[in-house]
């Protein structure tokens, strides 16, 4: 449905360079960031708001590069949301629509749909005003969808809500997918949205695109440090690749095995993500292909339904784990306890460095 062909763009002095990502028809791809990294930049050049300085923008096989704003056939929800304050809901919604000089009878069965997907209908004489946060979101999603866009861009238009009004929009997203097969491209910097939304990501990072995948495999394996810091992952350890699947990594005890198929060589970073950690009792076997390593507890935090907590192994490393709460009270953990984690080959995975 989308591509992007080494995209370049400038915003004053920051410079996107040469993005390329393709957006499935149907599917939701996420462009994941810090802030200032350039996410809301590309979505611009998408829009066609601000001018590409090389490469493509491709709508379906048709180049839409130089294309005018209104003659591309996006949706778009700003940050701000960008509804009308002086008209009503209604007149906000039909804006696109009348804009675009679509007729009425091509675009009445979608609107009433959405209405009664939303349940805005009996806000549509209302002013914008006197609408909650939640009811403005669901408005500008509408507005965004009403003149049956290809393609809609959402610009982190869920970051003000609370949580549960968030989630009431995330689910609304995908029934759209599903009922209408809307296509997304969306900007966040929230991991768990990223999660439930997209099915592909992109990591930016300084204007530049760090890794691009399905989520899975990008959460899973990041392929860089600025990746893998970005999306949280505290256990990075420097190590040396001694063979293809082994390390050596002091501050873990030694050689590892390991198997993540990787072709870095020489300096290395070694990782882990937390919730691989495993917690073993002491006088549990070891298993086959497992790094072990003694140490203490130095803090655990029960969350209700999950659990984090601080290792400090006897080699000085600190690991961050990540278990089910039942497994933590099961296991009687508690701040300052004496303990051993396991560390799986299949888990361990290799970063440049």
């Amino acid at each position: 449905m989308l591509e992007l062909d080494r995209l370049s763009t400038r915003a004053g002095d920051f410079r996107l360079e040469a993005i390329s990502l393709r957006v499935a028809e149907g599917q939701c791809h996420t462009v994941l960031g810090p802030s200032g990294s350039g996410k809301s930049t590309l979505l611009h050049a998408v829009l066609g708001t601000l001018p590409v300085t090389s490469g493509r923008v491709l709508l379906a096989g048709k180049d839409i590069t130089h294309l005018p704003v209104e003659r591309r056939q996006l949706g778009y929800v700003p940050q701000q949301l960008g509804l009308f304050p002086h008209l009503s809901v209604g007149d906000n919604l039909l804006y696109s629509a009348r804009a675009r000089r679509i007729p009425e009878a091509d675009y009445r069965s979608l609107l009433d749909r959405l209405l009664e997907i939303t349940g805005i209908g009996p806000l549509f004489h209302r002013r914008i005003a006197t609408l909650s946060g939640g009811e403005r979101q669901r408005v500008a999603l509408v507005r965004a969808l009403a003149a049956n866009p290809r393609l809609v861009l959402l610009d982190e238009p869920f970051t003000a809500l609370n949580e549960s009004l968030r989630r009431d929009l995330w689910w609304l997203v995908k029934e759209l997918q599903r009922e209408r097969g809307l296509t997304v491209l969306l900007v966040t910097h929230d991991l768990s949205e990223a999660h439930f939304l997209a099915d592909q990501v992109t990591v930016l990072i300084d204007g530049r695109q760090e890794q691009s995948g399905d989520k899975a495999v990008v959460y899973r394996r990041p392929a860089t440090e600025a990746v893998a810091r970005f999306l949280g992952l505290k256990n990075l350890f420097p190590a040396k690749r001694v063979a293809p699947a082994e390390v050596e990594c002091p501050v873990l005890g030694g050689r590892l095995a390991i198997s993540d198929g990787s072709t870095a060589q020489g300096e290395v970073w070694l990782a882990i993500r937390a919730e691989h950690v495993a917690l073993r009792q002491t006088t549990e076997p070891a298993r086959a292909g497992e790094a072990r390593l003694t140490g203490t507890y130095e803090a655990v935090l029960d969350l209700g339904e999950a659990a984090m907590l601080h290792f400090r192994a006897d080699t000085g490393a600190l690991l961050e784990v990540r278990c089910g709460s039942r497994v933590l009270r099961r296991l009687g953990i508690k701040a300052g306890d004496a303990g051993t984690v396991g560390l799986p080959a299949g888990d361990l995975f290799t970063l440049p460095r």
